[in-house]
């Protein structure tokens, strides 16, 4: 902090300069500059007078709490340290914090104890003008919650008992997609092709239609948990491209799958071949790079059926099993499912619920009844020429 000379026309005028630090929160900071002084002794005054009013402003600060972009960074920090409710990956929280504060841009440097449900629908609102989906609404104003919700919890947000977000609505009921889903006959078409083509990739294709096992869980399947004597597979572990890691299913819990007649025959071919290689599945340079929907999208549209991305692949497995009667409790332990609101989704599509409701219901004119009509047109009319 200093006071000094600074040149005006044939004269100079003095300034005095101050810079402030909180010591309770080390983000919080005021620099200012007095208004220009005549004489040294008038700037070293302005400056004290300025200097009295930073410590005042930095009090009120401190007792607001915590800055909302101080807030993220510390959310950051403890969830990598796993110091919070829920257990996420290191990406997943990257990708929260780009997003946070992205969007919150002009919430980062202000107390967020005073971001109210303005600020909140004002962010939404450019979203929409973003052209973001109601999804992705959604999406981030969960994360401001619970980032929120997180820092009243650790008293670093004071003065206030909820997220900004909460109570705002988002513009109009959320849409649904309806999810991408492939026939069976276009199932069959595209393995059959994939096949004919000796497409290096009708392995995992195939797999992942019998299996309705997830893209990671492919990746990372080893002969080891394949058991054909048993006719079973065990699922334990999945491949993280982005982290070029192999962790625990997505949900952290194992299952086995049953191997059909058609996957058996598949497997001991893949055996046959395999050599020494500790996995199922043939190593591919896309694959190893998360570029998996790409190559199955570009085929689709080669063969002329839809276009789907990867996933789509599980949806396929667990609709037809839906199709054929097979029990929801058992297609949710195949395939995985811990939320039965999954399980709902692929049942609507399936129409597995809704199947033979309208078999009695009978309003349209069937070929006896249109016969009748004519006879007794025709009487009718004999009768009137009759007359």
């Amino acid at each position: 902090m200093s006071v000094r000379a600074y040149p005006k026309g044939e004269t100079v005028v003095w300034k005095g300069y101050i810079n402030v630090r909180s010591k309770v929160d080390r983000t919080l900071r005021i620099t200012k500059y007095t208004d220009p002084c005549d004489t040294k002794e008038a700037a070293e005054l302005a400056k004290k007078k300025l200097l009295r009013w930073a410590y005042s402003e930095l009090a009120r600060q401190e007792s607001l709490g915590k800055s909302w972009g101080s807030i993220i960074d510390r959310w950051r920090d403890a969830a990598l340290d796993n110091r919070v409710k829920h257990s996420y990956q290191r990406t997943t929280i990257e990708d929260h914090v780009s997003r946070l504060k992205k969007w919150t841009e002009l919430w980062l440097k202000r107390p967020a104890s005073e971001i109210g449900r303005g600020d909140a629908r004002e962010v939404l609102f450019l979203m929409t003008a973003e052209g973001k989906s109601k999804g992705y609404q959604e999406q981030l104003k969960h994360t401001v919650n619970v980032v929120y919700d997180w820092g009243i919890e650790e008293r670093l947000i004071l003065g206030v008992n909820q997220s900004p977000m909460r109570g705002v609505v988002i513009g109009g009921p959320k849409e649904e997609k309806v999810p991408e889903i492939l026939t069976l006959e276009e199932m069959r078409k595209l393995l059959f092709e994939a096949k004919r083509l000796d497409h290096p990739w009708y392995p995992v294709w195939a797999m992942a239609m019998s299996t309705g096992m997830r893209n990671g869980e492919l990746h990372a399947l080893l002969w080891s948990d394949v058991d054909l004597e048993n006719r079973k597979i065990l699922v334990s572990k999945s491949f993280h491209s982005r982290n070029k890691i192999v962790k625990s299913t997505k949900s952290g819990r194992w299952r086995t799958v049953p191997i059909a007649d058609e996957l058996l025959k598949l497997l001991i071919e893949l055996k046959a071949t395999a050599g020494n290689r500790p996995h199922v599945l043939p190593r591919h340079y896309k694959w190893d790079s998360g570029q998996q929907a790409e190559v199955l999208r570009t085929f689709c549209e080669g063969i002329g059926i839809k276009s789907v991305r990867f996933h789509t692949l599980r949806a396929c497995f667990a609709t037809q099993l839906l199709t054929q009667n097979v029990a929801q409790a058992r297609i949710m332990k195949v395939c995985g499912w811990s939320e039965l609101k999954t399980m709902q989704k692929y049942s609507r599509l399936g129409g597995v619920d809704e199947r033979d409701a309208t078999k009695d219901l009978k309003v349209l004119p069937n070929d006896v009844a249109a016969v009748e009509q004519v006879v007794d047109l025709i009487g009718f009319k004999s009768a009137k020429d009759a007359q």
